[in-house]
């Protein structure tokens, strides 16, 4: 059972939600910084890390039936729409970045999710999954979203990707702070995600990962890390889409 759609925005709303979110686009962000002219994705409630897009040709949301959409981006045409997890309503490659959050997690069907992730990236496309660590405390108290659903460790993960055809190009994680909205606790979320960094790595709250299509089979190797982001990203409004030059 997938998470409702207003409790997702509702977490995202909060002073924690707002914590999280930042530290996870700083990531996101540093990743894929040079986004212009690209068709861009988000499936499950991508929805607050979409308008890092600014200069993409397009971004559209996907949300899966049984968690429900809400209108975004805010005080614009609507980019957001309803679909089966495994049935999107776009052609065979036809997005240039995929960004899944509070997507996998919850799926029913993980492989035939992948599958359909898929067929809609470019041969040269990459996508981004921001998957909840179990290891880490997020995936243990339910007062957020990122405690439901099936949380993953890093191997898991990776072997999902590869028996997909994908492969992971970099990884990264976040939210070494504890998932609990307290005053004091939120000012030391910096600290807290700068020496989790660098002191206990294995712990974070959840995993990121970067992969692309794996066209052939690849000799495996370890991916790099994500670029790490020592401060929440200053929030941004929600983008609109841009005419192609």
């Amino acid at each position: 059972m997938r998470t409702d759609i207003l409790d997702l925005h509702d977490f995202y709303q909060s002073p924690l939600g707002v914590a999280a979110q930042g530290f996870i686009a700083g990531r996101i962000e540093e990743a894929w910084r040079d986004h212009a002219r690209l068709r861009i994705a988000g499936f499950g409630h991508a929805e607050p890390f979409l308008g890092l897009f600014s200069a993409a040709e397009r971004v559209i949301a996907i949300a899966p039936g049984a968690q429900g959409v809400i209108h975004w981006p805010t005080g614009a045409q609507n980019a957001a729409t309803l679909a089966g997890e495994h049935e999107w309503p776009l052609p065979d490659a036809s997005i240039d970045r995929l960004l899944v959050v509070h997507g996998l997690e919850e799926s029913d069907d993980p492989k035939r999710l992948m599958r359909e992730i898929w067929r809609v990236l470019t041969s040269d496309g990459r996508v981004i999954f921001v998957v909840a660590h179990r290891r880490g405390l997020w995936s243990m108290i339910d007062t957020t979203p990122f405690a439901h659903g099936r949380p993953y460790l890093k191997g898991q993960l990776e072997r999902l990707l590869q028996r997909s055809m994908f492969r992971p190009t970099a990884w990264s994680g976040a939210l070494y702070f504890p998932p609990a909205g307290a005053r004091f606790l939120l000012r030391a979320a910096n600290a807290w995600e700068r020496a989790g960094g660098r002191l206990w790595s294995g712990l974070s709250g959840v995993l990121m990962v970067e992969a692309a299509k794996d066209m052939a089979q690849p000799i495996a190797r370890a991916a790099p890390a994500l670029a790490r982001a020592d401060r929440p990203a200053p929030a941004r409004p929600a983008m609109t889409r841009n005419a192609k030059p």
